[in-house]
């Protein structure tokens, strides 16, 4: 509100902002003191509630203590009855029954029966004739009115079977003067008159009572519906019993009706018999609650009045705010943008560095969203953006500070006392979640997230050092593959500046000439021939030498030179296959990049043409990060590939996340076997190799081990029925000029080892 009024005096004539910022004090005044006294006359005038409640409760206690002062009179006489039988002063005892019969007549004060039990729990006197049921013509319904304790025991209301009455048992244990126990003294209460008893103690009011006895659980008797509620029993978690337990009182709501009820407790002296009283909430309060809408009322008509006041200024204020917002917020995310960033954030890292507080940058970069907007297109890429930032939002605190800098590129920032511990915890928190499956339209998306994290001191202290900082350590999770997240270390500068240097030097290799395509040659076994050839490319640089593929590759899919290269390689890789002789083929990698590509088709058949290769010849390599993709896309375009008569090749099977599913799902004419299994041919390696040649077999399929560098490697994949091989054995890769000399090379083996070895 503060922040609020100093806004509205810098934007608006003074006087006026004054006078509607009192009027808006005022209100806000006069609410909250309104509200505040309504909320303590409504816990007055509950407390008012609950002591009338307990006032009756008290009032039902009095009355209930005569009905059981009665029944423990009538139990006294009978133990003095008892002692004069035992002592053979019968005349004594006749005169005590009778004064018995005249105490404890049926029906006074809910009483049924008075029974004197032996101790074995036979009958020894009764108030009534032995015909008439209860005590007399069957054992007590529950055992407990035999325990050995001088204390009362009632009795839940039991279903009399013999009179189909409803009855409660008191008993107590009558004891002989040497403290033996002499029997029994049990008690047969109505309680249907107990329950109109109850009634008739409550006076007609707008408080609807509900008067229960409550004993372990169980209803004993009830003014409102009695004979339903004695076979209830309450639930022992129930937060009414417990309140009665502890003789707590206070508000509830009736599990059956729902209804929110006051309730007071009593507990009457020496009876084990909890009295409650509960009357309707709404019922007792229904006058204050007419008072209570009537001051709400007029507090909200004054409200109004002084927001109707302010509106022409808040209207102008409002829309100068939301400019104001717009300005710093990012359109398609709704997340603060660079502009924020570079205004906002920069003079909060100033104060926050004032109060001894560190910030926490993490950069994030998602991996894989060229490939959705290319392929699904940017309304698709936009959703994709949208559910990006949902996620950061739920991955950081309230705090904490997103943005979206641009693209696919964002930035997290946490201002505080930061260790390095909770900046690894929340950047690995930030790449699982965004690397989770999105749903966008009724497609289904996986990218993943790369996060480069800076902090003090290794990563400056200065705001945007500390983003320079994150953007180093982002492109050296980039460089290693992506999907991961590192923290800037200071030796990391180095490391990036060469990989920067490398792709630099990559986008004019090119057109300088550096780049050749090498060739090493695939080698059919039965009989042994060279049956083709695989492109590799190499990279001549000027001053670091041969760079090789796994160092320059990563460095062109990354930034989106692999497209151009590729295709040049494709095309160069023809044209050298077009002056072989016979029906040598050509073997060609195509990245995952460069496959999603929706023109590949078109780049393939355009490079067929222009060469004059015959189609049959050309195998394209293909890895599992294609086929790992949305299967539907790439199903499609390995058809249409083979429509124009190419074979296809699923290269370096066996690792990463390599499937049998993808032999079965996709149209493939090779499997190529990595050749790290050749290290171990007498174990697992050996294993794995014969078991996918012989799945091959029977699937159709031609294969291809990798990696040959020695006669008893070549020896044992021909006797488990390996067709083709390539490896250093035969030869490494080399020009194209020194095809012909490998050819030659080849054949010569295969005699020289006919010669060695005959009947091979």
């Amino acid at each position: 509100m503060i922040d609020y009024l100093q806004s509205l005096l810098a934007r608006t004539d003074r006087s006026k902002a004054v006078a509607y910022g009192g009027w808006i004090v005022l209100s806000l005044l006069l609410v909250a003191g309104t509200l505040t006294t309504l909320g303590q006359a409504e816990y007055t005038e509950r407390n008012a509630v609950l002591a009338r409640a307990e006032a009756g409760a008290a009032t039902l206690e009095q009355t209930l203590l005569r009905v059981f002062e009665a029944a423990e009179t009538l139990q006294s006489l009978a133990r003095t009855r008892a002692r004069l039988i035992e002592s053979g002063n019968k005349l004594a005892a006749l005169t005590i029954e009778q004064q018995l019969h005249d105490i404890a007549p049926q029906g006074r004060l809910g009483i049924l029966q008075v029974s004197i039990l032996h101790p074995d729990g036979s009958l020894d006197w009764s108030s009534t004739a032995a015909g008439d049921g209860w005590i007399g013509t069957r054992p007590p319904v529950d055992a407990r009115l035999f325990q050995q304790t001088t204390e009362l025991f009632i009795s839940p209301a039991e279903l009399d079977t013999a009179t189909h009455r409803w009855i409660v048992y008191a008993s107590r244990v009558l004891a002989d003067r040497n403290g033996q126990v002499a029997g029994f003294a049990v008690v047969a209460l109505d309680p249907l008159a107990m329950s109109a008893m109850l009634s008739s103690e409550i006076t007609t009011t707008r408080e609807v009572s509900v008067v229960q006895l409550r004993q372990g659980g169980a209803i004993i008797a009830r003014s409102v519906k009695p004979v339903a509620a004695f076979s209830m029993r309450v639930s022992p978690n129930d937060p009414v019993l417990a309140a009665a337990n502890q003789r707590t009182s206070g508000q509830f709501v009736d599990r059956a009706s729902g209804v929110e009820r006051l309730v007071g407790f009593r507990a009457p002296t020496g009876v084990p018999i909890i009295v409650s009283r509960a009357v309707d909430t709404q019922a007792a309060l229904a006058d204050f609650y007419q008072l209570r809408r009537i001051v709400v009322a007029v507090m909200l008509a004054l409200v109004v009045g002084a927001l109707v006041a302010t509106r022409l200024i808040l209207a102008n204020f409002l829309l100068r705010q939301r400019l104001g917002e717009q300005a710093l917020q990012d359109p398609l995310t709704g997340l603060r943008n660079r502009r924020y960033f570079a205004e906002i954030m920069v003079r909060r890292m100033d104060q926050a560095r004032r109060l001894g507080q560190t910030a926490l940058v993490l950069l994030i970069d998602l991996d894989g969203f060229k490939q959705v907007n290319d392929t699904r297109g940017h309304p698709i890429g936009d959703g994709l953006l949208r559910q990006v930032a949902m996620r950061l939002l739920g991955c950081v605190g309230d705090d904490d500070v997103v943005m979206r800098l641009g693209g696919d590129e964002f930035a997290v920032v946490r201002l505080g006392r930061t260790q390095r511990r909770d900046a690894t915890s929340l950047a690995r928190f930030v790449v699982n979640e965004l690397s989770e499956i999105y749903e966008v339209d009724g497609y289904h998306l996986r990218i993943s997230a790369s996060v480069g994290v800076a902090m003090p001191p290794d990563g400056g202290e200065d705001l945007n050092d500390l983003l320079r900082s994150a953007d180093i350590a982002l492109y050296f999770v980039k460089a290693e593959g992506g999907s991961a997240y590192q923290l800037f270390d200071p030796a990391m500068e180095n490391t990036v500046r060469t990989r920067r240097a490398l792709e630099v030097d990559l986008r004019e290799a090119r057109e300088r000439g550096e780049l050749e395509v090498y060739f090493q040659p695939l080698v059919q076994l039965d009989p042994r021939r060279v049956s083709g050839f695989e492109a590799l490319l190499r990279w001549h640089h000027p001053t670091l030498g041969m760079v090789m593929p796994s160092r320059f590759i990563p460095v062109a899919e990354e930034t989106g030179l692999i497209a151009g290269i590729g295709e040049w390689v494709l095309r160069q890789a023809c044209i050298e296959a077009s002056r072989w002789p016979g029906q040598t083929r050509i073997a060609v990698n195509l990245s995952p990049v460069q496959f999603e590509r929706s023109d590949i088709v078109d780049i393939v058949g355009a490079v067929l043409r222009e060469t004059r290769l015959e189609p049959s010849r050309l195998e394209l390599e293909i890895t599992e990060g294609v086929v790992m993709r949305d299967m539907g896309d790439v199903l499609s375009t390995m058809r249409r590939l083979q429509g124009l008569g190419v074979r296809l090749a699923l290269d370096d099977f066996g690792t990463g996340y390599s499937s049998l599913s993808y032999l079965r799902s996709f149209p493939f004419d090779k499997v190529k076997i990595d050749g790290s299994f050749l290290a171990d041919l007498n174990g697992d390696g050996g294993t794995i190799i014969r078991a996918v040649l012989g799945l091959c077999r029977h699937l159709d399929l031609d294969t291809l081990v990798e990696g040959v560098e020695t006669e008893e490697q070549l020896d044992w994949l021909r006797r488990e029925g390996c067709t083709e091989v390539q490896g250093h054995y035969f030869s490494p890769p080399r020009p194209a000029g020194r095809v012909a000399e490998i050819i030659g090379a080849v054949a010569g083996r295969a005699v020289r080892k006919s010669e060695t070895v005959p009947g091979d």
